[in-house]
């Protein structure tokens, strides 16, 4: 009996293991469609480099993490970033700068090793809520530095929140790019104006 009963557990057990839904990955970088530069940034920047960014700890795992009431979030096991999630916002606000800056070159914090820019944009995203079937909210102070001493810093606000396209979590991702769409445009247009 004892036998039978390890037996059926352990069978079980690897049915549902064979059984659970593969990982899904997702990324925040924008798509190949061709994009025109909304027009020549200063000469003082050139050589851009966004980051770093910072994210709220909360948020910043390797599954995407939704907002399930008002003081509840659930971390989804099955969906997941397809790099850390900072990482991702990172990379993907600057090649989104880089299709709104025209000849500027514009370089992830972290992956410019070999730049010396002049102008570095600072994020602090203090929100990035997740709210399946609704909206995405993002929040985040972000700060334009300059290394020519002779510019001040430019600080912007940007609030806004983006409606999901559809139910799935996909969905999801694909408002947090449309956010990262904005958060990139306000920057530029900052740029432009220095």
């Amino acid at each position: 009996m004892t036998r039978f009963l390890w037996m059926t557990v352990s069978i079980a057990f690897l049915a549902g293991c064979v059984a659970s839904a593969p990982a899904r990955f997702y990324t925040l970088m924008p798509t190949n469609e061709p994009v025109a530069a909304e027009g020549a940034l200063s000469d003082g920047a050139r050589v851009i480099v966004v980051g770093p960014v910072t994210i709220p700890a909360a948020l910043d795992q390797p599954q995407l993490v939704v907002t399930t009431g008002d003081h509840e979030v659930e971390v989804l096991e099955q969906h997941r970033w397809a790099a850390p999630l900072k990482d991702e916002v990172t990379s993907a606000l600057a090649a989104r700068l880089s299709r709104l800056a025209g000849d500027a070159t514009v370089a992830a914090y972290g992956q410019s090793a070999a730049l010396e820019p002049n102008v570095r944009i600072l994020v602090d995203v203090s929100r990035f809520e997740l709210r399946p079937q609704e909206r995405v909210v993002l929040e985040a102070l972000w700060t334009i530095q300059t290394n020519d001493g002779a510019t001040e810093s430019r600080r912007g606000r940007t609030n806004l929140a983006v409606p999901v396209p559809n139910d799935d979590y996909a969905g999801l991702a694909t408002a947090q790019g449309r956010a990262l769409d904005a958060l990139a445009r306000e920057i530029a247009a900052a740029l432009r104006e220095r």
